[in-house]
């Protein structure tokens, strides 16, 4: 119990222990909130981390793709696509839906020949070298945000792809 001359000093100051408390209590409850956000910037659920990566194949297994599902507007992406096994004829790769909204900063290697159509893109390339797998790294970038959902298909393989771009 504390002494009647300490109970009188608080008095005379405004001090309130139970207000105190509670703020000491809300304090807390920020403390742990700024924890979790930070740990979930860490693991890249707001993008650039390993939770924002996403890795497919298609249903018969000829292409592989890696993705980043979360993306910032203005910031570039890489789509990588692989093929299971050499090709043997030229590749068109068509982008559809969303995908074919969102702005192609670079591709490598450099496409033979492009053509567009209202929400849809075709690439052409050159098969790669005899007994290698081609290999397509597209570089993305999203002008607005929202969900971007769209195929895309390399012969016959399809894939849908569902991208998420933050501000």
């Amino acid at each position: 119990m504390a002494s009647p001359d300490l109970k009188e000093a608080s008095r005379q100051v405004g001090e309130d222990i139970h207000f105190q408390r509670r703020v000491w209590r809300f304090q807390r409850f920020g403390w742990g909130a700024m924890a979790v956000l930070v740990l979930l910037a860490t693991l890249g659920v707001f993008g650039g981390g390993p939770l924002a990566k996403a890795k497919s194949s298609s249903a018969d297994g000829t292409i592989e793709v890696e993705w980043e599902r979360i993306e910032r507007i203005g910031r570039d992406s890489r789509l990588r696509i692989r093929t299971v096994g050499p090709p043997t004829a030229p590749l068109t790769l068509r982008l559809e839906g969303g995908l074919a909204e969102v702005t192609l900063s670079a591709i490598e290697p450099q496409p033979r020949g492009e053509s567009r159509a209202p929400g849809r893109v075709w690439l052409r390339f050159d098969p790669p070298a005899e007994g290698h797998a081609a290999e397509i790294v597209l570089n993305l970038r999203s002008a607005k945000p929202g969900i971007v959902q769209g195929q895309l298909a390399l012969g016959d393989a399809v894939l849908p792809l569902r991208l998420f771009v933050l501000p």
